[in-house]
């Protein structure tokens, strides 16, 4: 049974080295690139796993270059393109999975999770929606663990808070948190 870890990021680095794959005929001073498949529900939570990866890589140094594959949960309805993803899962390092920790997961969301993660060499849980003293208690992760058990691999787990980047109702430059600020347009002077 595999012990479950809190997610600290020079232990999912230590993953991810022992998962190397050598490659033929590389040169000695191009980094090797890891494609990291993702699946989220908020655009929140993709650059939430962005940070995570930029964080892993910091912590491999220039030998290793990460690049996130994120893909929405939707995908899961679309048959040819699951199975892009899970070819996707076969070759990388880790599977990142960012999602709700209150709401259930759905049958179809669950098969092809556990499908990623039998190809997968560990699995990464974001969970956001929930206080990190319910992540125990939160059904989502309970099925998360047990997908990892079933499968072999070890789980890395941590609860994350998104920044609401979204105002509600429409988008209105006043809302957003850009630098940048929206200038009306000079009007003409008007002649008598």
């Amino acid at each position: 049974m595999n012990s479950l870890t809190t997610f600290t990021d020079s232990r999912l680095a230590y993953a991810v080295e022992s998962k190397r794959i050598p490659r033929a005929q590389a040169r000695t001073f191009s980094p090797t690139v890891l494609e990291i498949p993702m699946l989220f529900e908020e655009d929140e939570a993709r650059d939430a796993g962005k940070n995570l990866c930029d964080r892993v890589s910091a912590h491999l140094g220039p030998r290793y270059a990460l690049h996130l594959l994120p893909w929405k949960l939707s995908v899961t309805r679309f048959p040819q393109l699951s199975a892009i993803v899970a070819r996707e899962a076969s070759r990388s390092p880790f599977l990142l999975v960012a999602i709700r920790g209150e709401t259930p997961v759905t049958p179809e969301v669950e098969a092809f999770i556990r499908r990623c993660a039998a190809v997968s060499a560990a699995l990464v849980v974001q969970l956001h929606g929930i206080a990190k003293d319910q992540k125990e208690s939160s059904p989502v992760y309970q099925l998360l663990t047990r997908i990892a058990e079933d499968s072999n691999i070890p789980v890395f787990s941590t609860v994350v808070e998104l920044r609401q980047l979204r105002g509600a109702g429409r988008a209105s430059p006043n809302r957003s948190e850009s630098p940048f600020v929206a200038i009306p347009p000079r009007t003409l002077p008007q002649t008598p």
